[in-house]
């Protein structure tokens, strides 16, 4: 019995049949009667052994004790393991495995303890699970025994990695060396299926209670690779990553297990020299030679000798090709396997939006010459060949480009390509030492699998990384959640209690259908990108079923405990807990602030337009009819109507005067037809809504924000014959209300005519023409959105619930490349600075004009904060649409201020210029970004100031966005503040938010409607009250300090004379393409016949500036609107030797002057100079940038 494990315990019970013969039954489930046929073939085969024990107490009861014997121990006395199997799968749902069922001293009436239920103390959420992880612990032994690999784990904790110019963090340092070590060597980690146990004599054992496996010792597989780089948003991701690439430089892959190598062996007529039989022993062997010759260069050894030899050389194997067996191919010959080539590069996979952020992390983290960096972007046509991608050390790849080399061909036994349509990409030619995927949440797509994915699994590659904070929802970090909450001064929670607070808050499991999303996005990163094992099912393994063991629902879908899961969370992932890393960083404080603002007289009837709507909707459809918005079919404009109401607490022009006169018509027939019937209520409210409506049709400012689509400005003291020409409403007072458009244009007018006599002559023509402009804009976009609008059924839409339209202005402004020269010239001639006294031209009406305030209580803030902050911080404004952000643009452009945009119309490239020149150049101050481009990854550490102009919904957007700035860079406190209305929804939406659970925000994650305390306050909100004199008092309705409106002021940072696009970090090749375009080069019949032609620009990364010098001689102007943007090759530079940092492919147009346009990535850019037009955009194919 030595052999046997004391199993446990089956309950036996003395029950009647019949009321003739006692039989015993088994307690379990459907009661199986005593004996059990499988028990008792079980026993003649020496599976099991059984012992019967009375009850100590009740002879009605009884103990079958059971022994079983492992199926890894003494195979050859037994038969087939599939009936042990079965067996001991039926015995789990009977066996009690208490002491006192052992003994026979069980209590009938208590609950067996099984082997399939764990103790309820156990069952943790995926966010607690993944907050409880163990912070890494990693010493110098852990590298294994290879020398090259204790060398680069030596270097990682002395700060000795060469090329790294910038010293880590202590818990940097440990993500570091537990990168290596999964790398180098990976630990054996225990089958999760089976878990420990121990027999009742104490003895452990595995059991799989779902298949029946029980064994003596553990079944253990080797850890993969490669994992997930979880550290908290911030907290330098991207650092441990290019540490990790410098620690192993030069460092080959193996060959995979049962490969053989395939150099060949070649014959020499003559005795080959000692340096070439080194240099081929040194690749075969895999030594690291470059890391060892990097060591050598910081001491002025040269090996050019040696170098050249090495590439003589490339360590080869033979990959075998699967092909799935099918009747019409088995004749067909087709490949048996392919040639791989070592090769010590990482493909670097990145976001698009992240690309040029990663070369200058490169840059700014390693010293000129450390790598050798090949950069591919969407531009990219064709990757260069195998050859020389083994050349470098990191090839560094949008996703987008990625995918675009995926093929279904026989590498992914597809169908086959014959002949010219064979594709085989240079990516699968090489055996890759890493991939590394930034963002890495984005490959655990919905579908099965992504083409990225599919790509990689058409690769080979050893070591395998995805980077991300938040690999899931519920995966993410419990500090991030810290950041939403709102700071004070007064009895504010200490950190650590905030920590633990949140986490036991979040200790129980989340809502099913969130937890399912979760594990699902697990699953895809751990089967299909990390190939774990069991998990990836390698062909000879036994299947391993990934919702059978860590679904958190059984097959009855109740919900259970999968003990697993903890354990393969810590065996992939490295993170620091946020204690840990607050004992070698603290970063700045952060103080997140509401701040709540009276509306202004324009906002509350905006707002109240929408409650008009949806009061006239209820009361005229009496709440059951199918046009009354809260059916549910009417959810998606019901939808729409709210998301406009949350925006036009900034400005709305979506309303027209039709719309609202239609509406007032319908409430009034009804309120006619029923004013016997109608409620009290309803009377009361309907009443209310045609007052409501009635007051914006009266209002000559809102008929001409309507019309115009402008939002308005109040100047003061506006030269008295003029004002008429220019009012936005036609009509002349003090202050004068004009659009912000309109106001920019009187201001150019004059700062144009500076140097003349009188610089306002003419200032009432240009005003009739602007408004003339405006009316006839504004007329063509009247008649193109009538033509436009759906009228599904014949019925016109619901007012409100149509998109906001597009305004014109805007669509020029982001995504046309194009600026008419005199709107040029205008502009420059608005960069002449006027002195505190006044030029002596500018006659003394021109010198009261003051710009007050506009229309919107928001815009209002924003504006005072900036103008205050501008000269100490840098600021970020995120908008939600592209109205309001093209409104705040024209209010900063009013005002001097300088600012660039990360818009969703610019191309990629320019967007991550911006963001680099936002961080470096101390020109621009203000960035306002799109809140849906504030993604993982993005870098804005420069700034200490965020307004978000509206309350977000999603708390993670929130968090997100916040992050940008508040991360490890980061040296000065940093301040939020969440502009709300007082009194309005969004007030009441932030409250909400606040006070909901973390299963209430999952149900609502994707409109609040789907809130049903949210619904019950959309349905109850009132009306804002208006009174007489509201319009007047102009309250909400002005700026802290006035500013002149004739007056540009550029700021402390001015220089006269340059234009703001040569102060944009990266687009240097792009100035270069248009100065050449300028000056076109004359070519010859023969340049023609040689069609497209590939350029290979260097840079040395020791010479080559990051964005030109700012001199006395340059001044940028206020914004970045207009101007070039064509993509050109780089002008020559010097090269010195082994100091090549980046590499990228242009393919440069046949013809120089060829015509092409930008698409809509230029419109934001830096306007062009005085007298200069802007340059065309940039050619097809074209693109790339030496950094």
């Amino acid at each position: 019995m030595d052999d046997y494990l004391a199993f446990g315990t089956i309950r036996l019970v003395r029950q009647s049949d019949h009321g003739e013969h006692a039989a015993w039954r088994m307690v379990g489930p459907k009661n199986p009667i005593h004996p059990h046929p499988e028990l008792t073939k079980g026993e003649a085969r020496g599976w099991i052994r059984t012992t019967f024990l009375p009850h100590v107490d009740d002879p009605t009861y009884a103990s079958l004790k059971v022994h079983v014997l492992p199926e890894d121990v003494n195979r050859s006395s037994r038969g087939s393991i599939q009936h042990l199997r079965k067996l001991l799968k039926l015995l789990a749902d009977l066996i009690d495995t208490s002491v006192e069922a052992w003994n026979g001293s069980f209590d009938p009436n208590s609950p067996m303890q099984t082997y399939k239920e764990p103790d309820f103390s156990q069952e943790e959420s995926l966010f607690y699970t993944f907050n409880t992880l163990s912070s890494p612990q990693i010493t110098l032994g852990d590298a294994g025994t290879r020398v090259h690999d204790q060398q680069a784990m030596g270097d990682v904790f002395q700060d000795s990695i060469i090329g790294l110019k910038t010293q880590l963090y202590p818990y940097q340092k440990r993500s570091v060396a537990a990168m290596l070590q999964k790398e180098v060597h990976p630990s054996k980690s225990r089958d999760p299926r089976k878990p420990q146990f121990r027999d009742l004599n104490g003895t452990e054992f595995y059991f799989d209670v779902h298949e029946g496996v029980l064994l003596r010792h553990p079944h253990l597989y080797s850890e993969c690779r490669g994992g997930i780089l979880a550290e908290t948003m911030g907290y330098g991701k991207t650092l441990i990553c290019i540490a990790l690439v410098l620690a192993t430089r030069g460092h080959y892959p193996a060959i995979p297990e049962g490969r053989i190598s395939a150099m060949p062996e070649e014959y020499n007529e003559r005795t080959p020299s000692l340096l070439a039989l080194a240099a081929k022993k040194i690749k075969q062997a895999g030594v690291p030679w470059k890391s060892h010759f990097a060591a050598l260069e910081t001491e002025g050894y040269h090996f050019d000798s040696c170098t050249a030899a090495l590439a003589e050389y490339d360590g080869e194997y033979a990959e075998p090709i699967f092909h799935p067996t099918t009747p019409d191919r088995k004749n067909k010959k087709r490949e048996d396997f392919r040639m791989l080539r070592q090769s010590f590069a990482t493909l670097l996979i990145v976001p698009p939006n992240l690309l040029v952020q990663w070369q200058h992390e490169i840059k700014k983290h390693t010293h000129p010459g450390a790598l050798d960096v090949l950069v591919l972007d969407s531009t990219t046509k064709d990757i260069p060949p195998w050859k020389s991608l083994m050349k470098y050390d990191i090839v560094l790849i949008t996703k987008a480009r990625f995918e675009q080399e995926y093929r279904d061909d026989h590498l992914n036994q597809g169908r086959q390509f014959k002949g010219s349509e064979k594709f085989r990409s240079q990516l699968t030619e090489v055996r890759w030492l890493r991939v590394i995927c930034d963002e890495g949440h984005g490959f655990a797509g919905s579908s099965y699998k992504t083409h990225a994915v599919a790509m990689l699994d058409k690769m080979s590659i050893e070591r395998r990384w995805v980077v991300s904070g938040t690999p899931s929802h519920s995966l993410q970090g419990v500090e991030v959640n810290l950041a939403l909450n709102e700071t004070n001064d007064n009895n504010e929670p200490s950190r650590d209690h905030s920590i633990r607070t949140a986490l036991e808050r979040r200790r129980a499991k989340e809502a099913a259908d969130d937890e399912l999303k979760d594990m699902e996005r697990l699953r895809a990163i751990v089967v299909n990108f990390l190939k774990v094992q069991p998990w990836a099912n390698q062909k000879g393994a036994d299947y391993a079923d990934w919702k059978k063991y860590l679904h958190p629902f059984d097959a009855s879908q109740n919900r259970r405990f999968a003990p697993a899961l903890k354990a393969i969370l810590q065996s992939l992932i490295i993170r620091h807990r946020i204690e840990d890393i607050d004992v070698d960083l603290c970063l700045p404080p952060l103080h997140n602030t509401t701040v709540c603002l009276e509306p202004s007289y324009y906002d509350k009837l905006s707002m109240n337009l929408f409650r008009m709507v949806l009061t006239s909707n209820a009361v005229t459809s009496e709440r059951v009819d199918d046009d009354y918005m809260f059916q549910p079919k009417n959810r998606k404009y019901l939808d729409e109507l709210i998301n406009n109401q949350r925006r036009s607490s900034f400005h709305w022009v979506g309303f027209t005067t039709h719309e609202v006169a239609e509406t007032l018509r319908v409430s009034k027939k009804y309120l006619d037809e029923h004013l016997d019937t109608i409620s009290d209520g309803d009377g009361a409210l309907l009443t209310e809504a045609i007052m409501n409506g009635e007051r914006a049709l009266n209002d000559s400012g809102w008929r001409a924000f309507s019309f115009y689509h402008e939002i308005g400005v109040y100047v003061k003291d506006f030269p008295d014959a003029a004002a008429q020409a220019w009012a936005l409403n036609g009509e002349p007072s003090n202050p004068l209300l004009l659009g912000t458009k309109q106001a920019r244009e009187a201001q150019q007018h004059v700062l144009k005519h500076l140097e003349s006599g009188d610089p306002s002559f003419g200032l009432v023509g240009a005003g009739i023409r602007a408004m003339f402009a405006a009316r006839e804009r504004a007329t063509e976009e009247m008649k193109a959105r009538e033509k436009a609008r759906p009228s599904p059924n014949g019925k016109p839409p619901t007012a409100g619930t149509a998109e906001e339209p597009k305004i014109k202005n805007q669509a020029a402004t982001f995504s046309s490349p194009v600026r008419s020269s005199k709107a040029e010239t205008l502009l420059a001639a608005g960069h002449k600075r006027i002195s505190s006294t006044m030029d002596a031209a500018v006659t003394a009406s021109l010198a009261k004009p003051k710009v007050i305030g506009f229309t919107s209580a928001k815009l209002n803030y924003l504006c005072s904060r900036v103008l205050l902050l501008q000269r100490t911080e840098k600021i970020i404004i995120f908008y939600d649409s592209n109205n309001i952000a093209f409104w705040i643009a024209e209010a900063l452009e009013l005002l001097s201020v300088k600012f660039l945009i990360y818009a969703n119309t610019l191309a990629v490239a320019r967007r991550a210029a911006y963001l680099a020149t936002f961080n470096q150049s101390g020109v621009f101050r203000v960035l306002l970004m799109d809140l849906k481009q504030a993604s993982h990854g993005l870098h804005v550490a420069a700034a200490t100031r965020i307004f978000i102009v509206s309350p977000i919904w999603q708390p993670d957007v929130e968090s997100q966005a916040i992050k940008r700035a508040h991360r490890i860079g980061q040296t000065r406190p940093v301040y939020v503040e969440t502009l709300v209305l007082k009194g309005t929804l969004e007030e009441k939406i932030l409250k909400r938010r606040r006070q909901m659970s973390k299963a209430e925000l999952v149900k609502a994650e994707k409109s609040l409607l789907d809130d049903d305390t949210m619904n019950g306050v959309i349905r109850g909100e009132g009306f804002l009250n208006i009174t007489d004199d509201e319009k007047e008092r102009m309250k909400g309705g002005t700026l802290d300090e006035p500013v002149p409106l004739f007056e540009r002021r550029d700021g402390p940072f001015s220089t006269d004379g340059a234009e703001d696009s040569d102060l944009i970090v990266g687009l240097e090749i792009e100035r270069a393409r248009n100065k050449r375009r300028k000056t076109p080069a004359k070519r010859t019949r023969k340049d023609y016949d040689r069609g497209p032609e590939r350029t290979v620009a260097f840079g040395a990364t020791d010479t080559l500036p990051l964005s030109p010098p700012v001199t006395p001689a340059a001044q940028p102007r206020s914004s970045i609107f207009g101007g070039g943007n064509g993509i050109g090759s780089p002008v020559a530079t010097a090269r010195p030797k082994k100091a090549v940092g980046f590499m990228i492919e242009t393919n440069t147009p046949p013809a120089s002057g060829s015509d092409s346009s930008s698409g809509s990535a230029a419109n934001h850019g830096a306007s062009s100079g005085p007298g200069t037009g802007p340059g065309p955009g940039p050619s097809p194919g074209s693109g790339g940038m030496v950094t």
